[in-house]
């Protein structure tokens, strides 16, 4: 994969140099990359999130703060750290146009979706993430997101490693349990 992180980049750098037609055609060649650690391929306990479903403006928002080193990730801070904002919006756009994350094939332990949807509604995460956890224009869905990579979410929030525009989430994962996030972690990830 280092090596295809090392091409993308490459190419992101290039990417900044043309006009902004050219370096949405470019992103078409680029987004394998993408793909690699986003896409369905990815290892079901990838701590990285699945894209389906984020609305574009949400996607360039975050796509923004990495570039900007607003939010930390060694590996999106270096993917971004040269785009363009053409190169941007046209990520974000090819984010937007993916469809939902489906639901696991797999039964869900009935235990922790009642133990989940508890913890969500006392926390009230469908006041910010929607009544069906699909998010929005300015918030990630939750629906079916990796369950590993919204425990991570949520552990970087608690420790205040990802703060940003989003210190609403810091107060809510403050008063989170380790057991409490990986309950909430499952119940998303498995709604169906």
């Amino acid at each position: 994969m280092n090596k295809r992180l090392v091409t993308f980049a490459g190419s992101a750098l290039c990417a900044g140099l043309v006009t902004p037609a050219i370096a949405q055609d470019q992103f078409e060649t680029m987004k394998d990359s993408c793909i690699a650690c986003h896409g369905e391929e990815a290892e079901a306990e990838a701590d990285v999130p699945a894209l389906g479903g984020i609305d574009a403006y949400y996607a360039l928002l975050q796509l923004v703060a990495f570039r900007e080193g607003q939010r930390e990730n060694e590996i999106m801070n270096g993917m971004v750290a040269d785009f363009s904002d053409n190169d941007l919006r046209a990520a974000s756009e090819w984010i937007g146009s993916l469809p939902p994350q489906a639901a696991p094939e797999d039964t869900p332990d009935q235990a922790r979706m009642d133990a989940g949807a508890a913890l969500a509604e006392e926390h009230r995460c469908n006041t910010c993430h929607g009544a069906d956890y699909l998010g929005g224009h300015q918030m990630p869905p939750l629906r079916n997101q990796r369950e590993q990579y919204v425990l991570k979410a949520l552990g970087d929030y608690k420790a205040e490693r990802r703060i940003g525009d989003r210190a609403a989430m810091v107060e809510v994962a403050s008063a989170l349990s380790d057991e409490d996030m990986q309950t909430l972690s499952y119940f998303v990830a498995h709604l169906e």
